[in-house]
């Protein structure tokens, strides 16, 4: 059970270990398809310009909350603003 210490900014720091795993994620990506030579890129679909791109594409995390939604939540929640709804519309 949390106290209300450690339930301060809960989703806030949820969202925070997320984007950080999801830049972790994309780093090795651009990384290993650094590596490979034009030739093996080819064969997967990409160019050498498209490693970026699908890096971000792949190192998502589904249903993850944004960081300055998760933000926005837990201030409100702070405030003492529950009531208020939600960006998709469910109470906070």
């Amino acid at each position: 059970m949390q106290t209300p210490q450690t339930a301060t900014f809960a989703r806030t720091r949820a969202a925070f270990a997320n984007a950080a795993r999801s830049l972790q994620v994309r780093q090795q990506v651009i990384r290993e398809l650094s590596l490979l030579s034009d030739r093996a890129l080819a064969d997967l679909g990409l160019y050498r310009s498209d490693i970026r791109g699908f890096a971000r594409d792949a190192s998502r995390i589904e249903g993850a909350e944004s960081l300055v939604a998760a933000l926005a939540a837990d201030l409100k929640a702070l405030l003492g603003l529950q009531g208020t709804a939600g960006a998709a519309g469910r109470t906070v």
